[in-house]
């Protein structure tokens, strides 16, 4: 016990914070190293001014106990813990407590599409969904865990209005995609930093073949500069790793403008796709039913959805 406790440096595992390695360590912690960590869990902040006395007067264990639980989560001594501890609540003390985390999550989603909105170029928006409508076939590209998720999101968006869509993630099938592409179709690329080198290949790839190009990303940049119709969106980021990105929000928004922009310009097509897609899921339990798409007789002959 001695030696693994001994082998729990400060420095094994650097990247990660001392909340994180508090959590981690729990399960191995003894029964007083516990409560050494539930004191300290009960006011991360009250935390960092206690002395190691009134920690074990508060945590009703004895000063060593309180020196090896330091240890234990990888400090080297009590005073190395508590430098550890309010180097993490100087960034992250607002996310620890559940009401200003909510608060603070969701006023930066409002701040970031407010941002977006004041910046965002209309006119771009508008040929983008004009040429996403009128497109035979659009294929959507994206790397990066952020846009990656972004490429699924705008091909659900856009798949329930009868587009054949498809998204792809991986840069050896995003050429691919783009070599097979010509005029009529469409090329859309989603890209924060706009300097993913397959994604910008792609649509290179599909401009010499004719295709139409957009791209969703920062202005200036090798991808921007590589499409036909640039929406740019320039969203500061922080330095945060605890919480969404800003841009993501900016650009979850720039996508449903495009959906429901679209399916305006689908008119009577477009939403008859969205009825088709809403009545199926109603009918089996997983969409709420509105006036036009409850198939009260159908539902009533179905079991729940599993």
């Amino acid at each position: 016990m001695a030696n693994r406790r001994a082998a729990r440096t400060a420095t094994d595992e650097p990247a990660i914070d001392i909340v994180s390695r508090i959590q981690r360590a729990e399960p191995e912690l003894s029964p007083a190293e516990r409560q050494v960590a539930a004191a300290v869990q009960l006011d991360f902040e009250a935390a960092t001014r206690l002395t190691i006395a009134e920690l074990a007067a508060k945590a009703g264990v004895s000063q060593p106990t309180v020196t090896r639980f330091c240890r234990s989560v990888g400090c080297a001594s009590f005073n190395d813990f508590k430098i550890s501890l309010a180097s993490t609540m100087t960034v992250a003390a607002v996310y620890l407590r559940s009401g200003q985390l909510a608060q603070s999550v969701m006023l930066r989603a409002a701040n970031a599409v407010q941002a977006c909105l004041e910046q965002l170029d209309t006119a771009a928006v508008g040929r983008a969904i004009d040429t996403i409508a009128r497109g035979r076939r659009l294929d959507i590209y994206g790397q990066g865990g952020g846009s990656a998720v972004m490429v699924e999101d705008a091909k659900l968006r856009l798949f329930r209005l009868g587009l054949p869509v498809a998204a792809y993630t991986d840069g050896h099938q995003q050429r691919m995609s783009a070599s097979t592409l010509q005029p009529g179709d469409v090329a859309f690329a989603i890209s924060n930093s706009g300097q993913s080198k397959a994604v910008v290949e792609a649509i290179q790839i599909a401009a010499s073949f004719g295709a139409a190009t957009i791209a969703l990303t920062r202005p200036g940049t090798p991808l921007a500069k590589a499409a036909g119709i640039v929406i740019p969106i320039v969203i500061p980021e922080d330095d945060n790793v605890l919480v969404p990105t800003p841009s993501r929000y900016a650009h979850m928004a720039v996508i449903d403008t495009l959906a429901s922009g679209v399916a305006q310009q689908l008119g009577a097509r477009g939403r008859e796709a969205l009825r088709r897609v809403r009545y199926t899921l109603t009918a089996i339990g997983v969409a709420i039913p509105t006036p036009s798409t409850d198939p009260t007789k159908l539902m009533q002959t179905l079991k729940p959805h599993e």
